[in-house]
């Protein structure tokens, strides 16, 4: 979808695109961080529980859905008043832009709540078959629609009709009054589940830490780079701002094509108490396949660059490299926030979600030139990743005799 949405959207309006979308994803952290918490909390308990925990766990596994559910619902309407005051601060060229945003946010938290109700219901398989569908109607519709108009809202429209589709598990849920919803929501709240809430408040602090390391610099990239500006004469170079996005999409493919790898990893690393060598087995496999994947990304700069640009590619393969070299820091920043929560070692994920805010300020007040976006973003990863490691050690060192 995004090679169509490249090739065929106006000038400036794919880097427009890739704002809002990540925007869109930033929205949805909130609701993916307790689903994944619910999900990984009670599937540790599962295996290693006792007796004693066996009522609480039951309990607890008992109002995920609805809670979930539920905040998921709260979530968006508060969303109606952070969308519309966090946009502004990215000078989105029309009120269209933030209309189309806001309406994808709530699909996209209607979309999670169906993949729990799947979840609850053991209904993976329908969930798999229903993603597929999304993706080919996004491409589909955004192709239909881009070639007629070839603007930023029609790449949203896209992706808004392609969320119906996900949906649908969620619209045919069954109906659940108020009161089962907030006896649900107090005992979660409840004194015997603040372990459960230290889980969710660290998964939530390392999720949105990943999404900021690997997309913060493409929502701050509109207000400095897509923005007519005195810093630029009143004049923005449209060509630039999409060969920086286009780039940066790349760059990202490398943490998100390798981040399944850390997944495994956590599998396996949260069933133990205590780290073993064999548990490390795929974090050496993920650190070899992102240096690897970095490698490749730039020596095929060029092949990669005019597959999503076509003949006017050579802007795009000036940043790539440039993101490939970013790729690692960030590649690292992504392994140590999954170790982290699966050891269960929470200041190391709190820590990491204020260095993920902190770089994102730092790019927010920094990155006013796209060739030097690139170096903000390796100094502030590799500060973010010194300081996580200070932190691991000096807590390691007070343990040992």
């Amino acid at each position: 979808a995004q090679i169509v949405f490249r090739r065929e959207l106006a000038p400036g309006e794919f880097g427009t695109l890739n704002t809002v979308l990540g925007m869109i994803g930033l929205m949805t952290v909130p609701v993916l961080a307790l689903n994944q918490a619910f999900t990984h909390y009670l599937a540790r308990h599962h295996i290693a529980g006792g007796a004693g925990q066996s009522a609480r766990i039951d309990a607890l596994r008992a109002a995920a859905l609805l809670v979930t559910e539920t905040f998921a619902w709260f979530w968006g309407a508060l969303s109606l008043l952070l969308v519309f005051l966090l946009l502004p601060l990215l000078d989105l060229p029309r009120f269209s832009l933030q209309l189309f945003t806001l309406l994808n946010v709530l699909i996209a938290l209607g979309g999670l709540v169906s993949w729990a109700v799947c979840q609850g219901g053991n209904q993976l398989r329908l969930w798999a078959w229903l993603l597929a569908a999304a993706a080919l109607a996004r491409v589909l519709v955004g192709a239909g629609l881009a070639w007629q108009e070839p603007w930023a809202e029609s790449g949203l429209a896209a992706f808004l009709l392609a969320g119906f589709i996900t949906l649908t598990p969620a619209l045919r849920s069954r109906e659940t009054d108020a009161t089962m919803r907030l006896k649900a929501c107090q005992a979660i709240w409840s004194n015997w589940d603040r372990d459960f809430l230290l889980c969710a408040g660290a998964t939530f602090s390392v999720l949105l830490a990943l999404f900021l390391f690997s997309s913060a610099d493409r929502i701050v990239a509109q207000s400095w780079f897509g923005v007519a500006t005195n810093n630029n004469l009143g004049l923005v170079n449209w060509a630039l701002f999409d060969a920086y996005q286009t780039a940066g999409l790349l760059g990202r493919g490398i943490l998100w094509g390798t981040q399944p790898l850390l997944w495994i990893l956590f599998a396996q690393r949260s069933r133990l108490d205590r780290t073993t060598p064999a548990s490390l087995t795929f974090f050496w496999i993920y650190l070899g396949a992102l240096l690897l994947g970095a490698i490749i990304l730039g020596c095929l700069a060029q092949p990669l660059s005019r597959l999503f640009c076509g003949p006017h590619f050579q802007s795009t393969a000036l940043f790539v490299p440039s993101f490939a070299a970013v790729m690692v820091p960030l590649g690292l920043l992504q392994a140590l926030g999954v170790f982290s929560l699966a050891s269960r070692r929470y200041h190391e994920c709190f820590v990491l979600g204020g260095c993920g805010a902190g770089y994102t300020l730092l790019l927010y007040l920094a990155g006013r030139q796209p060739q030097l976006m690139p170096a903000y973003m390796f100094g502030g990863a590799l500060v973010s990743l010194m300081v996580v490691l200070f932190v691991g050690v000096v807590r390691w060192g007070r343990k040992q005799p």
